[in-house]
């Protein structure tokens, strides 16, 4: 068999977002036509490559298999509270020191007691946090139809875009319709 056809067989198409690697072409077109990777979604301060949770930062900087670039820098400059990398270590030290999302603060009750969120979900008028904050909900299809509308990710922005929570969250009930055309 010729090696010039099983190099092309092997070709993959990578996404400049998220670099997840596709076969085809066909394939990457149709990927970036339902993905709609927003400037929300959590990105490398390294490689720049978008994550679609927090959670898959982590793993992509410090998990079991990191990428090994990204992991040697961000052991250097990286905040391993809130994942942002530093110009300098010593920036970096500076800014654990103020970080919102230390070990003290690592619970949902504690960010929002950081914000001045109360139970009854009242902004408390103090100079402390951010003056607004914005909730946004994606939502999936239930039901035997999809038409059943369910909570299916949840994040909290402040008024700056900077991402205060962010969670997937599990529907009661199954979810028939994942709405990727919205």
């Amino acid at each position: 068999m010729d090696c010039r056809i099983e190099s092309t067989e092997t070709h993959r198409n990578k996404c400049a977002a998220c670099f997840r690697q596709f076969n085809k072409l066909e394939h990457l077109v149709e990927h970036m036509r339902i993905s709609y990777h927003s400037v929300h979604e959590p990105t490398c301060g390294i490689c720049r490559k978008h994550c679609r949770s927090f959670e898959s930062l982590r793993e992509h900087l410090i998990g079991p298999l990191p990428k090994q670039e990204c992991r040697d820098i961000f052991a250097y400059r990286g905040c391993k509270f809130c994942l942002k990398v530093f110009d300098s270590p010593n920036s970096r030290r500076i800014h654990q020191e103020k970080c919102q999302h230390s070990g003290t603060n690592a619970g949902i009750i504690g960010r929002f007691s950081n914000l001045g969120l109360r139970d009854n979900l009242a902004i408390s008028g103090g100079a402390r946090g951010p003056q607004v904050v914005a909730l946004a909900c994606k939502m999936v299809g239930g039901g035997s139809d999809g038409s059943l509308d369910l909570c299916g990710r949840v994040c909290l922005t402040d008024e700056h875009e900077n991402i205060i929570f962010h969670s997937y969250v599990k529907p009661p009930i199954p979810v028939t319709n994942y709405r990727l055309d919205n």
